[in-house]
């Protein structure tokens, strides 16, 4: 991560002394958000990317950059997006008793959370591409990767009261010999995606943009490998009982749709509650509007003109009277 970020760095700062003209856009842009979790998800078993999305679940969002074109082929991107996520198993709909979907259904688990995400990426232009350009290099198709740090804080509902989930350990995330480490709020992700400028006039850009967030994370719904034992909470939670009690009613919510406990051994200790295999992330698909704030040329050295003495360039000599 370190490295990638030093060079999207020096790009920013030590390309535009190199190169001939720059030019500056800022601007917002609108557009939805796609979560890739544990939870919910399309009638199957859990598949990546659109095949697993709930489209019931997709949320907006609302994005700031500013952007440099360096030159006609690269240019670097800053953007700050707020949006909100979510999952929920209630939403699917088992075709049978033991289907696929029928297991991540019976799980019963949910969760909502906002979330923050500022990256920076470079671009690079399939096609020669100048913002405020209106003659040749008027389109600008691009692909782009870059880092990204984003903050995030799972919760859920239960009795009618919003619950923080981290501070639970909902699969003994922390606990002592569990092997798994509490995970942060804040996280790098590697945004990854493609474009297309146009520019409008002179002024005014509009684009498309579909940035995919690859995360090193599978926290962000709270679910990622096993469900730990009544017992667990109990001795982590010695002296709040009351919070042991809720952690352990917030990891297994099976017993919500199965009173009865007829199916709890697909709960039990140990069994599956995730894919640690399979991260999170995020995508948001975006329609751009910004406008070309300004721009500066460096004139090459042969086409500089030099001054001299009784020549074109010479302010200093005396204009020779007309004859008659």
């Amino acid at each position: 991560m370190r490295p990638a970020l030093t060079v999207i760095v020096l790009a920013v700062f030590v390309f535009p002394f190199h190169l001939s003209a720059q030019k500056t856009d800022i601007g917002f842009q609108i557009g939805s958000t796609l979560y890739f979790g544990d939870l919910g998800g399309a009638n199957a078993i859990g598949r990546p990317l659109f095949f697993d999305l709930e489209r019931t679940l997709i949320k907006p969002v609302g994005s700031a950059f500013y952007h440099r074109q360096l030159n006609t082929r690269w240019g670097i991107k800053v953007i700050g997006s707020y949006t909100s996520i979510a999952g929920d198993d209630k939403l699917l709909q088992p075709r049978s008793l033991f289907s696929p979907e029928w297991f991540r259904w019976y799980r019963n688990l949910n969760f909502h959370s906002n979330l923050w995400d500022v990256s920076v990426w470079a671009e690079y232009y399939l096609t020669r591409y100048e913002p405020g350009s209106i003659s040749r290099w008027r389109w600008g198709p691009y692909a782009f990767v870059g880092v990204g740090l984003f903050h995030f804080n799972p919760k859920t509902e239960v009795n009618g009261t919003t619950v923080e989930l981290r501070p639970l350990h909902t699969e003994g995330q922390g606990f002592p010999g569990s092997g798994r480490k509490e995970y942060s709020l804040y996280q790098p992700s590697i945004p990854i995606g493609f474009g297309l400028r146009y520019n409008v006039t002179t002024d005014f850009t509009i684009a498309f943009e579909y940035a995919d967030h690859w995360t090193f994370t599978d926290y962000i719904d709270d679910v990622s490998t096993e469900y730990v034992s009544q017992a667990d909470f109990n001795s982590y939670f010695a002296n709040d009982p009351a919070t042991a009690s809720l952690a352990w009613q917030l990891s297994v919510r099976s017993d919500e749709i199965d009173p009865d406990g007829i199916y709890a051994y697909v709960t039990a200790p140990g069994q599956q509650r995730g894919d640690p295999k399979d991260k999170d992330h995020y995508a948001f698909p975006q329609f751009t509007f910004s406008w070309v704030m300004g721009q500066h040329h460096v004139r090459p050295k042969n086409q500089m003109k030099c001054m001299k003495w009784g020549g074109e360039g010479n302010t200093n000599k005396k204009a020779r009277k007309p004859t008659r």
